[in-house]
């Protein structure tokens, strides 16, 4: 989403929320693997990972949430007290056909992930990029309740996920923070991959091939000037090699 290479192996997902235009954060960052499908897999569970997983399940079970696979024409329940947070993951990739469909104006599929009338999707950083951009990041000396508000809004999602557990996840808000900081300063923005109004859409997920070194490269030309992304870029570059 940042910078447009071709997803390798770890990246971490951001959930968002379409409202209106715009896409919103809605979650703490998920870390994972790439699963060369469009999202991830081997996924670091956690406090918030449960947390998520918990709160979509509730929303899904008072209506709130519809979650359905419109790729599938499997009937049964999408989420159960069992699921697994990657179940949950896979249901909202699916909502990136909906997207595509969209764009292409086919009207074959609609949403399979919905809150409260709005798409549920998700961004997806390649880890590199994500840990260099924190590497650099100076230390926010807000509050850590001051922070939440300023990155999710007064009366979020992310308000109900994380009610009551906020001190516990510090580290993981000051991540995402220090994230949408980078985004906001560079001019960008939080979208799901085939959303085609970012810097660098891509159909969802798709695997380039020989592009790699293509889109690698215009990465490098884009950010000559940032040493940041310059850094997360060769990082990135050395796990090609291994």
């Amino acid at each position: 989403m940042i910078t447009g290479v071709s997803l390798h192996d770890d990246a971490t997902l951001v959930m968002l929320r379409r409202i209106g235009q715009n896409y919103l954060p809605i979650a703490l960052g998920i870390a994972g693997t790439y699963d060369r499908l469009g999202g991830i897999d081997g996924v670091h569970e956690d406090l918030n990972t449960e947390l998520v997983l918990r709160y979509f399940f509730d929303r899904y079970r008072d209506g709130r949430f519809f979650a359905k696979d419109q790729t599938s024409t499997f009937d049964g329940d999408a989420l159960t007290s069992d699921s697994h947070i990657e179940e949950l993951l896979q249901l909202i990739e699916r909502t990136h056909v909906a997207i595509d469909d969209e764009i292409r104006d086919n009207g074959s599929y609609s949403a399979s992930t919905v809150l409260d009338g709005d798409m549920v999707v998700f961004a997806l950083i390649a880890q590199p990029i994500w840990d260099a951009i924190l590497d650099a990041a100076s230390k926010s000396d807000r509050p850590s309740d001051r922070q939440f508000e300023r990155l999710f809004g007064p009366a979020s999602t992310a308000a109900e996920i994380y009610r009551g557990r906020l001190p516990e996840l510090v580290t993981a808000l000051n991540q995402l923070a220090a994230v949408n900081d980078f985004i906001e300063a560079h001019g960008l923005r939080w979208a799901p991959a085939p959303e085609p109004s970012q810097r660098y859409p891509t159909d969802y997920g798709c695997q380039h091939g020989d592009e790699i070194k293509e889109f690698l490269d215009r990465a490098k030309h884009d950010y000559q000037d940032e040493p940041v992304i310059l850094t997360g870029l060769a990082r990135y570059e050395q796990q090609l090699v291994d």
